[in-house]
């Protein structure tokens, strides 16, 4: 769709899913994240007038690497069925942090099967600009993630070289104030 069309769109009449994602699968960790995720797409599809014809999607699983998020596929695979024509997310990291998921994103919006995006924290529009930002924003989110893992790592082998413990002491094991 070119930036002359787009103003001929009427969006809602497009059948939208919404899809929220959280990092851990640990149940104890980011308590509140989907459910808050869930409750700024709703406001944004009310707001916006947009036809989400199926109940949120939920997924707890890292999108650091591909091939891991079973519902993500199920909702890529409904895109290319022509079952749902956009996909309302809170932040495009939640679809994806790595560049092959985030270039299936952008290659069916260049083919048509994805017809829309909708973000709680960006503003998306399918032409050229918006596909060159929303890859932006998908190199930055594997950047982050990318970066996180090194900065944690490398806490740990120093934790390690200092004699320091990480996590949960192991049975039997005490754990000093200063973590020895």
């Amino acid at each position: 769709m070119d930036e002359e069309n787009s103003t001929s769109v009427d969006y809602t009449k497009y059948k939208y899913v919404m899809y929220a994602r959280k990092s851990s699968e640990d149940s104890e960790k980011q308590l509140r994240s989907i459910p808050d995720q869930i409750e700024d797409c709703k406001k944004l599809a009310r707001d916006q007038n947009l036809n989400v014809v199926l109940p949120p999607i939920q997924e707890t699983k890292s999108a650091k690497k591909p091939h891991q998020r079973p519902e993500f596929k199920k909702i890529m695979k409904m895109v290319q069925n022509g079952e749902i024509d956009g996909v309302i997310a809170w932040h495009p990291d939640r679809l994806a942090r790595n560049m092959i998921d985030a270039g299936k994103i952008i290659y069916q919006l260049d083919t048509g099967t994805l017809k829309d995006l909708r973000f709680h924290s960006h503003q998306f529009s399918n032409d050229a600009n918006g596909k060159m930002l929303l890859g932006m924003l998908f190199v930055f989110a594997k950047h982050y993630s990318d970066d996180l893992s090194s900065k944690v790592s490398r806490g740990t082998k120093k934790n390690l070289r200092d004699g320091k413990s990480g996590g949960t002491p192991k049975h039997g094991y005490i754990r000093d104030d200063e973590g020895i």
